[in-house]
């Protein structure tokens, strides 16, 4: 099965890979049966620190083997995965949501509650413009999804996104807006009173050029419809969509759009 790599984060000493089945469009988390179904980073079948976002992997997924409580958990067979070819970010635009899951709760999401929906999906991406990511006083990446659209501005939620958490290590850049697979950790409770719950996690970050927005920004400003902003795309760059768009063919769309005066 073939399947988009939307996250390969961290997951108790181990990884946890997850994306898109390229043929069908549903989520696929490929987990094994060590503790909480995490993929061991030493076994060379595997070869988890070798994925990236955007690959395409070749896994032998075991459709009978259904493991955990989440709807996209399947095992596999102990055959070599295959890394076939590169998505693009035009490609998963359509699987963008704009409602989160369980939209109802925002941070922890009660497990009795989740073990009473059907199916019980706990995988979703979004287009996020407007992400922070940081380390708390503890030394653990947090992020805020700043959008309004979402209404959680002011809730934590943990990144496990590898690069992501070695950035903010080095104190590195990132852009704020990016295509973000959202998590659910399994079902965890503080004390034995009291319930358990699972917590939302940032498990993928595809980052996306900042002029990205800054372009719509501009057409906006000088009067542009979309249509002849897809005209200006096709005609300059021979692409029909500005995420199509390479990080300096953006800025390039971007300073024609700066230069040009508002539209009467």
């Amino acid at each position: 099965m073939k399947i988009i790599c939307l996250a390969n984060s961290y997951k108790h000493h181990g990884r946890c890979i997850a994306g898109i089945n390229i043929n069908s469009g549903e989520w696929i988390r490929p987990v094994s049966s060590l503790e909480d179904g995490k993929l061991p980073i030493d076994d060379s079948y595997l070869k988890v620190d070798r994925i990236w976002l955007l690959d395409i992997i070749d896994i032998p997924i075991d459709r009978s083997q259904k493991l955990g409580y989440e709807v996209e958990n399947y095992g596999y067979y102990h055959l070599p995965w295959q890394i076939t070819d590169k998505a693009k970010v035009i490609d998963l635009l359509s699987y963008c949501e704009d409602t989160l899951l369980y939209p109802e709760f925002d941070r922890a999401i009660p497990y009795e509650y989740l073990r009473q929906q059907s199916p019980l999906r706990t995988l979703q991406l979004i287009e996020v413009k407007s992400l922070w990511c940081y380390k708390d006083e503890r030394n653990k990446g947090k992020g805020r999804i700043l959008d309004e659209k979402y209404n959680i501005a002011s809730i934590e939620i943990s990144v496990t996104d590898p690069l992501i958490l070695k950035k903010l290590d080095y104190q590195e850049s990132y852009t704020c807006h990016g295509l973000i697979c959202l998590s659910l950790s399994q079902p965890w409770q503080k004390s034995p009173q009291d319930e358990l719950m699972c917590y939302r996690l940032i498990a993928g970050i595809i980052e996306l050029p900042s002029q990205l927005e800054k372009i719509l920004t501009q057409m906006e400003r000088v009067g542009w419809s979309q249509s002849q902003g897809r005209k200006y795309l096709r005609e300059n760059f021979d692409k029909e969509s500005r995420y199509q768009l390479t990080l300096i063919e953006a800025q390039q769309f971007l300073t024609y759009l700066e230069n040009l005066s508002i539209s009467r």
